[in-house]
């Protein structure tokens, strides 16, 4: 997918957002509650989160079809928190159900927010041409949405969206509905697309695979306000709480006091990963990922190593799950199984439920996180 640097250059037109604590109640609930974000321009940003986490909200705040009860949103500088949705902000959005006018070809649905904005008509058709083209649509521009599978309906929309220049791209769940293989498909070349263009774009998703996939930082967002926010990898490795650990993929939780320069859970001593920082009396976490543990038979009876990095216990359950092994492992002390991904190869020998089973990892794969009081 390419496109000349002329045309390039005219398509994006990206801008830095700004959100300073912007904060909404409707009907006396509070949907956000003083969401503070940062988004450079030509960034691709996701905000992540269950349903009523606020990621919606927040999004439709910044188009303006939402307007906060206070805080400030900026765009390149400039306060649009007021501001009607439209040309003002200088804003393309992308929904989940396209929205794409039935009665009009690929190429008058494109052309339709040059028309609004009265640009003269052969200037409409060159930019026409060449979003089309750069969304791989120009052999269908005449053909009415009816006619388009769901991966072209998307790209449509996503061009009607590039056509007008906006400064800021905004997607919400465009996904959604497309299945499995075509989502894929289709991350790759948005992603692909938005490097392209330079584009700034802040997407919405509750698929945490399709935010890692896609974002240069993922806004994790819970009970409308951002919980952590950074490059996938960082949420992914080095979560901040419970909550963002759990959300952002499985995982393992070892919840314990320290004592002594190791974790104890109920009797185990888990190694604390080097350079750790926490100190005896600190209830902590460790959070242990499954793809991280090694699982292979192991002795009966046998229930932990003297180095803290190894456990034993009897296999529950066993699952090939296409790429990996996935296994459930009883561990005597520990109040759930422990949950391993295994790569499916011949290295590794399957496992058997009933059988038993030794667990390692490296300790500096292990990350901890700091228990409150309200953390079960």
């Amino acid at each position: 997918m390419t496109m000349t640097s002329e045309a390039a250059t005219r398509v994006s037109n990206s801008a830095s957002v700004h959100l300073e604590a912007i904060s909404k109640s409707i009907g006396g609930t509070r949907i956000l509650a003083g969401v503070d974000l940062d988004v450079n321009a030509g960034e691709f940003v996701t905000l992540l989160g269950p349903s009523g986490s606020g990621k919606t909200s927040t999004l439709m705040a910044i188009a303006g079809f939402v307007t906060p009860d206070s805080g400030r949103i900026t765009v390149r500088g400039r306060d649009v928190t007021v501001l009607p949705p439209g040309r003002e902000r200088d804003m393309g959005i992308v929904f989940q159900n396209y929205a794409l006018f039935p009665h009009m070809t690929v190429a008058e649905n494109v052309a339709y927010p040059l028309k609004v904005r009265r640009l003269p008509r052969r200037e409409i058709e060159t930019r026409v041409a060449d979003v089309l083209k750069l969304v791989q649509l120009d052999a269908l521009a005449d053909r009415k949405p009816a006619r388009l599978s769901g991966g072209q309906q998307q790209r449509v929309a996503l061009a009607r969206a590039l056509v007008f220049e906006p400064s800021v791209l905004l997607m919400d769940e465009p996904m959604g509905a497309l299945d499995v293989r075509l989502k894929e498909e289709l991350q790759l070349e948005l992603r692909r697309l938005q490097k392209e263009i330079g584009a700034t774009v802040i997407y919405v998703t509750h698929d945490q695979n399709e935010a890692m996939l896609m974002s240069d930082r993922v806004a994790l967002m819970r009970d409308g306000q951002i919980e952590q926010y950074g490059p996938g990898q960082e949420l992914y490795r080095h979560p901040r709480s419970l909550f963002a650990a759990r959300f952002l993929g499985d995982s393992n939780l070892l919840k314990g006091m320290v004592r002594d320069g190791w974790l104890d859970v109920g009797g185990l001593r888990i190694a604390l990963p080097t350079g750790t920082l926490a100190a005896t009396g600190e209830r902590q976490a460790a959070l242990l990922r499954p793809e991280t543990l090694t699982v292979r038979e192991g002795a009966t009876g046998a229930l932990m190593s003297e180095d803290g990095a190894c456990l034993y216990g009897t296999v529950r359950d066993a699952a090939f799950v296409g790429q990996a092994m996935r296994y459930e492992i009883d561990v005597p002390g520990l109040p759930e199984p422990l949950l391993v991904h295994q790569v499916a190869c011949a290295a590794h020998a399957q496992l058997a439920i009933g059988m038993p089973a030794q667990i390692t990892w490296d300790r500096d794969d292990i990350h901890l996180i700091a228990l409150g009081d309200q953390d079960e």
